[in-house]
């Protein structure tokens, strides 16, 4: 009996030896002190706009809550050019100690060792303060290596209030309404107005529906996974549209479509948040913006692929120097701060801050928001090329009628597979 006593004894204290180095390698720096005078190098690719109207003003507020630190903003030029001087002046020991950066820089900076992974420097009340897929969009192999500033680049539905009253909450009502809209005006035998456009065969566009019918481009090691009854279901959609519904044109591209809603010849359209303003200009356009509605097979909404801009750590940083760059990017991810870059249009990284008037209270920002919140955060991974470039020409022949879905999926399948294979 005693003998077992110490036996669960030891393994008690094992266990809970175990658990404290767990707990000792969570470093949660965002809550530590700052006990040393500290000087951060940030370096950005913003326009001059953002950074005397957003950064600039925040960096003073933040100096003045810690009086102790000093953020020294360089504008290193073009996004390309941030990228190449930050990867050249860190091989040569020198650089920034943070970089505000597109997403997909976290691919070449961790490969090359410049980037620091977060994971064990957040605390959880930090990580739990960010939307679904703002962390994601700056992880790699299971590592964040970046904490996004501002989200965007996503598709959403717009539509024309001069031509329908308000969106629909599924792909059924939508296309009964697209019909209703899609009209030969003067009796030639040719379509005048649509009820829908898009960029038919881009797969940016047809992502978007794959997501809704559940699927996703990669597995956990990032190997493809498009031969799947998603793909399928996805393919089979986006062909009923423009063969059986009737209600796209017959040949899309991006400046067609764009153009054709602009004109007020369109009711429904599938655009980004970057199209906005230009719709909002738009002499014959009343915008209204929503998600991309749910499929009924699968109850979800169109998922498209998310991105942004965020801060990345250097790696090799001393301690007080990392505890400043986490609670700088901590500060700038504020429900407080982030109301800045709100009130300058772009929609935030903090999950609160999606509860700010100046979004709720505006149609189009809440629209852009929503849909924002159903889409899945864009893998940063070279692979996602390979991806791309083998969609495009099966999407192609499906949209031409001259492919299969379950062909076609097939065919993206064994494409991606030589693709990527070919690229590592």
């Amino acid at each position: 009996m005693r003998k077992s006593i110490i036996t669960v004894s030891i393994l008690v204290l094992a266990l809970s030896l175990i658990f404290s180095v767990g707990a000792a390698a969570q470093q949660d720096l965002d809550k530590k002190e700052i006990t040393e005078n500290v000087t951060i190098k940030l370096w950005e690719a913003d326009e001059e706009r953002i950074d005397s109207e957003i950064l600039d003003p925040l960096i003073k507020k933040f100096e003045n809550k810690y009086s102790n630190v000093t953020v020294e903003r360089t504008h290193a030029g073009s996004v390309e050019d941030l990228r190449q001087n930050t990867q050249t002046a860190y091989m040569g020991g020198q650089g920034p100690d943070v970089v505000l950066s597109p997403f997909d820089h976290i691919g070449p900076f961790s490969i090359m060792g410049l980037a620091q992974p977060l994971d064990e420097l957040m605390s959880q009340d930090m990580k739990d303060k960010y939307i679904n897929a703002a962390l994601p969009g700056m992880s790699l192999n299971g590592k964040n290596y970046g904490v996004p500033v501002t989200m965007g680049n996503h598709l959403m539905l717009m539509y024309n209030k001069n031509i329908v009253d308000q969106a629909p909450e599924t792909w059924a009502q939508l296309i009964e309404i697209a019909k209703a809209n899609t009209i030969d005006e003067d009796g030639d035998g040719l379509v005048d107005k649509y009820g829908l456009a898009y960029n038919l065969n881009e797969p940016f566009w047809w992502g978007a529906f794959f997501g809704g019918f559940d699927g996703w481009v990669f597995d956990e090691e990032y190997n493809p996974t498009l031969n799947t009854e998603a793909a399928v279901d996805a393919l089979e959609f986006v062909h009923s549209l423009k063969f059986e519904h009737e209600i796209v044109p017959r040949e899309s591209d991006y400046d067609l479509m764009d153009s054709l809603f602009k004109e007020g010849n369109v009711a429904f359209i599938i655009n980004g948040d970057w199209s906005i303003e230009g719709y909002k200009n738009a002499e014959n356009v009343d915008l209204g913006v929503a998600p991309i509605p749910r499929f009924e097979k699968t109850g979800k909404y169109g998922q498209p692929m998310t991105s942004g801009k965020g801060f990345i750590m250097m790696s090799e940083l001393p301690e007080q120097k990392q505890i400043a760059v986490i609670k700088f990017i901590d500060f700038m991810t504020s429900t407080a701060a982030q109301e800045l870059y709100v009130d300058n249009n772009f929609l935030p990284s903090n999950d609160q801050a999606y509860g700010l008037p100046q979004i709720q209270n505006d149609p189009i920002m809440r629209g852009s928001a929503e849909q924002l919140r159903n889409g899945r955060a864009m893998p940063v991974v070279p692979e996602m090329r390979g991806i791309w470039d083998a969609v495009r020409p099966a999407l192609q022949s499906v949209m031409s009628d001259d492919l299969t879905p379950a062909d076609a999926a097939e065919q993206m399948q064994q494409q991606a597979e030589e693709n990527i294979k070919n690229m590592q």
